[in-house]
């Protein structure tokens, strides 16, 4: 259950035929666990790639998005994330797991940030798979307490996010780009260790629109979202303490997406990556040795008396104009930690604005800081 905790978000990983930091290494079939291992060279096909794959030990679907009301010009960041844990090969009893729904463990993260008040609520929940909690083979229809997400029939998605203070998001969101799969073969590498790869598939640019209840009144919305899937039997490695990561959405319809893996001496994990989605969904990426990561400022939590590096600079050389870009983020709101229901590993995501050299506004972002606690290096070497 304390590394199932650890898994709090993905780690982005990268598309192009550039040199890899590591030769190719076939990945074994399964796990010291028996879990399979996600194969290369697979071809994700949709609506099957949209839904769970519960032989593989973990999954997490998750969304970010930007809302603006229309009426009223309030502004508003979310982030949910569904994460789903196998139990296992070598759990036991199989007709008793799955009797008492121990087969498939499920956690919810869901957040909301009232930008315009300056207002930040979250929530955390775990559940059993089967009456608790679900995801659906060949398409998604996930549900796990407080959110839930299900293809519409219409070429986009349907999804209902609620809230502790008894406010609910329910938006449609539909592709305005094809779906990326990233990956040398089409497998995301997590360092060294063969077995550390994954599926990972996402949406990097969807259109929103929706209605935020708020006090038995409805608030119509609208925005633009980013969609991760992610399916893998491995976990992180225990050289690193955390990672920073974001998903930036460009003004002019294109994105970038960057993390750097921090090690536990204080160094860049050469699997760190920078990476840009052009208007037509083509990708371009650099390594750790071609980008910087420049913490500019930083906030202290109240709460857990944490600091977190809110506002960076990532400096990178465009592999294919050989241009240098700034992108900087700056948090919209400082208050956006999330603080689950165990207090070791608190993490900092929220909705920042990203500025270029000039220090003009060109698009806007999602920020994710983990492990500045300690928690996180500790629950991983477990």
């Amino acid at each position: 259950m304390k590394k199932w905790l650890t898994i709090l978000v993905l780690i982005g990983t990268f598309v192009s035929a550039q040199a890899e930091p590591n030769p190719w290494i076939e990945p074994p079939l399964t796990t010291e666990r028996n879990f399979p291992v996600p194969r290369p060279d697979v071809v994700p096909e949709i609506p099957a790639a949209h839904g769970s794959y519960p032989a593989y030990a973990i999954e997490w679907w998750y969304w970010v998005g930007h809302l603006r009301a229309a009426e009223t010009d309030e502004q508003f960041g979310f982030q949910s994330t569904v994460f789903r844990r196998a139990a296992g090969p070598d759990a036991g009893d199989a007709e008793d797991t799955a009797q008492c729904g121990d087969d498939q463990l499920f956690m919810s993260h869901a957040g909301l940030s009232d930008l315009t008040a300056g207002r930040y609520t979250h929530v955390e929940r775990i559940y059993r798979g089967g009456w608790q909690a679900h995801s659906a083979e060949g398409q998604l229809d996930l549900a796990a307490g407080p959110i839930m997400a299900m293809e519409n029939g219409q070429g986009g998605f349907s999804m209902t996010v609620s809230y502790p203070d008894d406010s609910r998001l329910e938006l449609t969101l539909t592709p305005t780009k094809p779906m990326v799969s990233f990956g040398d073969r089409g497998l995301s590498r997590k360092g060294a260790d063969p077995a550390a790869v994954s599926w990972y598939w996402s949406y990097s640019r969807k259109a929103v629109r929706g209605q935020l209840w708020r006090n038995g009144e409805a608030t119509a919305v609208e925005g633009v979202a980013w969609m991760d899937h992610e399916i893998s039997s491995s976990q992180l490695g225990s050289n690193l303490a955390g990672w920073d990561w974001t998903a930036i959405q460009l003004d002019d319809g294109t994105e970038v997406k960057a993390y750097r893996l921090r090690e536990n001496d204080g160094g860049m994990d050469p699997w760190s990556a920078c990476y840009w989605i052009d208007e037509a969904g083509e990708v371009s990426y650099v390594y750790a040795d071609r980008f910087e990561w420049r913490e500019i400022d930083a906030w202290t939590s109240d709460d857990t008396g944490l600091t977190y590096p809110t506002s960076v600079d990532i400096v990178a050389r465009h592999p294919d104009t050989d241009i240098i870009r700034t992108y900087r983020l700056r948090p919209l709101l400082d208050e956006q930690e999330f603080r689950g229901n165990r207090a070791e590993n608190p993490y900092w995501e929220g909705a920042c604005e990203v500025l270029d050299e000039n220090g003009d506004r060109i698009g806007l972002a999602y920020l994710e800081l983990a492990g500045y606690g300690g928690g996180l290096a500790a629950q991983l070497a477990q």
